[in-house]
């Protein structure tokens, strides 16, 4: 559980409270479609509660092999037709602009610098890791990906309020 990791959001970033019933919703739209294996994990939902949307301060991170990142937003889950200036950067509106390259176990999470996305890969058990998608990179149905954590927690654990 991620109680403890406080990423220092700037609150006027947030998009509002979540709804959990988008969650749900885009989750049983994807199991409907086949992909049964992505459940989004509990201290995820349960870190978009508090932050829905926002852009942490605490948005430096290295990925396996060390390279440099920076997170620029979160993703969110406002409902469509919201009419909300931020809901382009929802979960189904950007896994949508880009599904045909991520495969049918990745889905975005989070907006990185220069349009790369973390994602969370379900490939690989119940689980999802954390991974890098690289857009310039990836072609349809060959996504590019690097691994950052083995999950959720440990990736909020890693995430530095300075470039190192």
């Amino acid at each position: 559980m991620n109680d403890n990791v406080d990423l220092h959001y700037d609150a006027n970033t947030s998009v509002g409270p979540l709804d959990e019933n988008e969650i749900n919703s885009f989750q049983n739209w994807l199991h409907a479609s086949g992909q049964s294996r992505i459940r989004f994990d509990r201290s995820y939902i349960d870190h978009l509660k508090k932050h829905h949307g926002g852009a942490p301060a605490k948005r430096y991170f290295h990925s396996a092999s060390g390279t440099k990142h920076v997170i620029v937003r979160f993703l969110n889950f406002l409902k469509k037709g919201s009419n909300h200036p931020l809901e382009q950067y929802s979960v189904p509106c950007i896994w949508s602009m880009i599904d045909d390259r991520l495969g049918p176990f990745l889905v975005p999470f989070a907006e990185l610098f220069a349009g790369d996305m973390l994602c969370f890969d379900f490939g690989k058990g119940a689980k999802p890791e954390i991974v890098i998608w690289f857009h310039e990179l990836s072609q349809p149905n060959q996504p590019h990906t690097e691994l950052v954590s083995k999950c959720f927690d440990d990736f909020l654990r890693v995430l530095s309020d300075r470039p190192s």
